[in-house]
């Protein structure tokens, strides 16, 4: 089974989206930024969904940081995020993320994206 590592500051929305998860992927969350990094000291996931908008460290400062490390800079990473405008896209091109899923695509378009990406 995959595992998915799920990067988001919202407990509701982060409960949500792992429920639908857990029905085919093995779920670690992480509620910040630098939650995420102390939990790929130890262990990697097939992927990391990553909040773009948190506070403290956000989903581009956590891109960066996972980018900068020898152990997870090839790791697939996608922004899960309610921030669709272009600029917020164009300024993190140079981190390589996988892509931009929107959270409006709900757990039908997030399943298929994560289908294809695992294909």
């Amino acid at each position: 089974m995959k595992k998915i590592l799920l990067v988001d500051d919202d407990q509701d929305m982060m409960m949500l989206t792992g429920r639908w998860l857990k029905k085919e992927y093995e779920v670690a969350t992480a509620g910040s930024g630098q939650e995420a990094l102390d939990y790929l000291k130890s262990d990697k996931p097939d992927l990391v969904l990553l909040d773009f908008m948190m506070p403290e460290m956000d989903g581009p400062a956590t891109l960066k940081a996972i980018r900068e490390n020898a152990d997870t800079s090839e790791l697939p990473v996608y922004f899960l995020t309610g921030a669709e405008d272009a600029e917020s896209m164009e300024k993190v091109k140079e981190l390589n993320p996988q892509g931009f899923l929107p959270k409006s695509l709900g757990k039908k378009g997030l399943m298929a994206a994560l289908e294809e990406h695992f294909v």
